[in-house]
């Protein structure tokens, strides 16, 4: 399996991050940051991605971090492993074999130029995914952004560390997921909750605990790289064997699939 799939994966699976956009502090004369020239500033989000892999976020108006991309846009966003992979990363193994080290998750930072994004479909895949934000999404002053991504650093562990360009993660001449999406996906959380039941029990079960087996899972976002399940606040990413370009085609993998979990 290809590194720069095994990084689409792991962006896609995080539903948080830690952005980082550059601050002037002589844009906050009333903020005593005791630093003479521009810094970095970090701050935590919730994130979303579109079907080509750009990161969608919920920003206020009111935030630093935000006043801070309208006066430069370029910005980093850090994302981590928060599911066990299938072991597409190597882990460091200690002496205690309770205790894995938090350094040996795998990890990437996202570099590139955000823009505001008024795009229905944006809003409404950050929503799916992040469904307690509808609460305040529609407030006046907050607003969704997009990013593009320009390159990536990776840090997956041991002969895993490496640069991609945008030419070698961002997705291209993607097909009728903007049309189709949310049709299959409802089509499958009313006519399927059985197979849905399967996928979870047989064919995500290095994925997801045998204790979370149990329940409803719903599927809430698909793209050529895969889809992504919710039960509660846990997000779970099931991934295609290969990139499906053409979202008329995913109602055939998900037949397939069903006769695989039905095997298992």
């Amino acid at each position: 399996m290809k590194i720069n799939f095994k990084t689409r994966q792991l962006i896609r699976s995080a539903t948080r991050g830690f952005l980082s956009t550059e601050l002037n502090p002589k844009n906050f004369k009333n903020i005593q940051t005791r630093m003479n020239g521009c810094f970095s500033y970090s701050t935590f989000t919730l994130t979303a991605f579109d079907y080509d892999l750009s990161p969608i976020i919920l920003l206020s108006d009111l935030s630093e971090h935000t006043k801070n991309i309208l006066e430069k846009n370029s910005s980093s966003l850090m994302l981590c492993e928060e599911r066990k992979l299938y072991n597409f990363f190597p882990k460091f193994k200690t002496d205690n074999s309770s205790y894995e080290d938090p350094m040996s998750r795998p990890r990437v930072t996202l570099i590139g130029k955000i823009k505001k994004t008024k795009n229905k479909n944006h809003k409404m895949r950050f929503l799916q995914r992040h469904p307690a934000s509808n609460l305040y999404a529609n407030f006046r002053d907050m607003n969704f952004y997009k990013m593009e991504i320009k390159s990536a650093h990776l840090i997956g562990g041991f002969a895993h560390v490496k640069w991609f360009s945008d030419k070698e993660l961002v997705l291209r001449n993607i097909q009728n997921f903007e049309e189709y999406e949310q049709e299959i996906i409802s089509h499958m959380n009313s006519c399927h909750k059985k197979s849905i039941e399967l996928y979870v029990k047989n064919l995500m079960k290095d994925h997801i605990k045998s204790n979370e087996n149990k329940g409803k899972w719903d599927m809430i976002g698909i793209d050529p790289d895969g889809f992504d399940l919710r039960k509660k606040e846990n997000v779970a990413r099931f991934f295609f064997k290969n990139e499906i370009f053409d979202a008329k085609k995913i109602r055939g993998i998900f037949v397939r699939l069903h006769k695989e979990s039905n095997q298992n």
